[in-house]
């Protein structure tokens, strides 16, 4: 395994559906499926979640996902 940092943003407020990163799909949130897969590959020495969201940073240390803080909404727009 090597030092790389493996990044996956998640912005809580989504517009088309909501909660779409913590929704399930086949007995797990969709957001789990990538921590999944990072983590797996052998790659990342850590894989780390960035999102505005308490309930997505919940999710994603269950899974796994490094969590070391909640980005500011004025990071988190779809602008």
């Amino acid at each position: 395994m090597s030092e790389a940092l493996c990044t996956i943003c998640a912005r809580g407020g989504s517009k088309g559906v909501k909660n779409k990163n913590i929704k399930e799909l086949c007995g797990k949130p969709l957001i789990a499926y990538s921590i999944e897969q990072a983590r797996a590959c052998g790659l990342f020495e850590h894989v780390v979640l960035s999102t505005d969201s308490d309930e997505i940073a919940s999710v994603a240390i269950k899974y796994g996902a490094e969590v070391f803080f909640k980005r500011g909404a004025e990071l988190a727009s779809d602008a």
